[in-house]
């Protein structure tokens, strides 16, 4: 199922980019799927875009875990602390 937007007189591509996808930073990506209207700055009302969900997000089952919020379970675990206690239990015999 497509998914579209309808314009509202005066929007320009940043405004729906951010009211669709939460970010202007998308208006690039809007705007390659909707290259008949490239030449409309400021839309009237009426016209109908293609808003396809964005790839990376959308068809991804599995965030990468910036996006997740996860938080560190080990967080007072040492990265790099090598030795357990039994390494050290031998070395002491």
């Amino acid at each position: 199922m497509a998914k579209t937007y309808t314009t509202i007189q005066g929007e320009t591509w940043d405004e729906i980019a951010y009211k669709v996808y939460g970010g202007e930073e998308y208006a690039a990506f809007l705007m390659a799927n909707n290259y008949r209207y490239l030449d409309i700055l400021v839309f009237s009302a009426g016209t109908v875009l293609n808003t396809p969900g964005i790839p990376w997000y959308e068809d991804s089952d599995e965030l990468p875990p910036w996006r997740t919020g996860a938080e560190d379970e080990d967080e007072d675990e040492d990265p790099y602390d090598d030795y357990s206690n039994e390494d050290e239990a031998e070395d002491d015999e």
